[in-house]
């Protein structure tokens, strides 16, 4: 198997026999960098500034690629999804592998939260996407999942509790009226009521979602610089925070 040298990684091909007809082979099949079009320092620049979440401007600003054409938007666009699409499923299967939070004498906080914006800066109104987050008390393995049709009805919320909570955890929740038929899926709930003029935070028993709510803040600030409204790439980018 001989090495030639072409742009950008060069190729195999055998001289043996019957196989000097056979195409040649791109050391770069089957990598990340198979069918690459832009030079490697552009590659390595722009997953650079997509794990530290540069903006199309900042890219321009900040690029000290000084070989080959100036990046595109459009090519900037496109290697910004690659890199999301290699996390996402890197995080999927990674969750999947650990397997559900929680089980018999554990407790799983859950809450859900609108990321948005007020529409025209005014009002009450948010437009944006309803995210449910759950957590499971003695752990950092936060699990957060976009309600399907911006819905946070039981017939929404209830099957991905199910997917990421095993039954027999204790899971503490809200008074949000979707979550009343938790007992009837084999799981113990306890409930902090934050209209209680007396106990807004904590039940008497000491209950409380403090854990989950405080994760929000967290969650949101990485989103600061997004279009909360946006709902094209919304359900990947909750990935790539995890």
């Amino acid at each position: 198997m001989a090495l030639h040298k072409r742009h950008p990684v060069g190729y195999f091909k055998c001289s043996r026999g019957n196989c000097r007809t056979k195409s040649l082979i791109s050391r770069a099949a089957g990598t990340w960098f198979e069918g690459v079009k832009i030079s490697f320092p552009h590659v390595f620049y722009i997953m650079y500034c997509f794990a530290h979440r540069f903006t199309r401007e900042g890219i321009y600003r900040e690029n000290y690629v000084s070989v080959g054409t100036k990046l595109s938007s459009a090519t900037i666009s496109d290697w910004y999804s690659y890199c999301r699409e290699a996390v996402v499923i890197f995080q999927l299967d990674h969750q999947e592998f650990k397997g559900k939070i929680g089980g018999p004498g554990k407790v799983v906080q859950i809450d859900e939260s609108k990321f948005g914006k007020r529409k025209y800066h005014k009002g009450r109104r948010v437009e944006g996407h309803w995210v449910l987050g759950m957590i499971e008390d003695g752990s950092e393995d936060l699990r957060l999942e976009v309600c399907s049709d911006n819905v946070r009805s039981a017939e929404v919320l209830i099957p991905l509790i199910r997917k990421h909570v095993h039954e027999g955890t204790t899971i503490r929740t809200d008074f949000w009226r979707a979550y009343e038929c938790l007992p009837e899926y084999g799981y113990n709930h306890e409930k902090v009521n934050h209209s209680d003029p007396d106990n807004p935070f904590v039940a008497e028993d000491g209950t409380h979602t403090q854990r989950i709510e405080s994760h929000w803040r967290v969650v949101k600030r990485f989103f600061y610089k997004d279009n909360y409204n946006n709902p094209a790439n919304f359900a990947d980018v909750i990935v790539e925070f995890l």
